[in-house]
């Protein structure tokens, strides 16, 4: 399993890959249309982001590789309030919370996250990114999406290797989020709140 790293590693990936990412094109703000599509197509658009080229699938996903920066922006406004990148996607990692019981659907799926919140975040209705298992979707390699990707992935990990439930303004924060997933391969999508959009990541 993947050693937490410093909050200072994490603070220097994230803006380093910020500033890999400068040039590149990037997402018009629009809301996704999710209505499923008969073909998966991807789409791009041409307005610059610090987050990368903005490709959507067929679900309406911004998609997203390990490593690869993305971000939440203001209700409101333009404004970033968090950056954050997947790191690391296991399958059936090790628990060690001392009281794990076995995965209800088949597999835990362990998803590592760097998050760095910025001090805008603060000016918000509700201060804080949230990361739990509750907010993330699961899908089979065929695109079928999965009940319940929660189930037993609680019981895995000890609090000290899970992503806290609630990041606030100006905090740099590493770790895991466990799922609950009947398929050894597929994709996980991370669904935010009010946020207009979703990323999604190959498993």
């Amino acid at each position: 399993m993947r050693t937490i790293i410093s909050i200072s590693t994490i603070a220097a990936l994230a803006l380093s890959l910020a500033a890999c990412s400068a040039a590149a094109p990037a997402d018009t703000g629009k809301t996704p249309d999710t209505k499923p599509a008969a073909t998966a197509t991807t789409t791009s658009s041409d307005a610059p982001s610090e987050f990368g080229e903005a490709v959507k699938n067929s679900r309406g996903n911004l998609v997203k590789t390990l490593g690869q920066l993305a971000g939440t922006s203001s209700l409101t406004s333009d404004v970033v309030t968090s950056r954050f990148a997947v790191t690391d996607l296991v399958i059936d990692p090790a628990c060690d919370s001392g009281f794990s019981e076995p995965p209800a659907n088949g597999h835990y799926l362990g998803i590592h996250l760097n998050v760095e919140s910025t001090p805008e975040l603060a000016e918000e209705e509700f201060p804080w990114v949230s990361f739990t298992q509750y907010d993330w979707q699961a899908y089979d390699a065929d695109g079928k999406r999965l009940n319940d990707p929660v189930g037993n992935a609680w019981t895995c990990l000890d609090s000290s290797q899970q992503l806290p439930a609630q990041i606030g303004p100006g905090q740099s924060v590493s770790g895991w989020i466990v799922l609950d997933v009947a398929s050894p391969t597929g994709a996980v999508v991370l669904a935010m709140g009010e946020s207009p959009v979703g990323w999604e990541w190959v498993y």
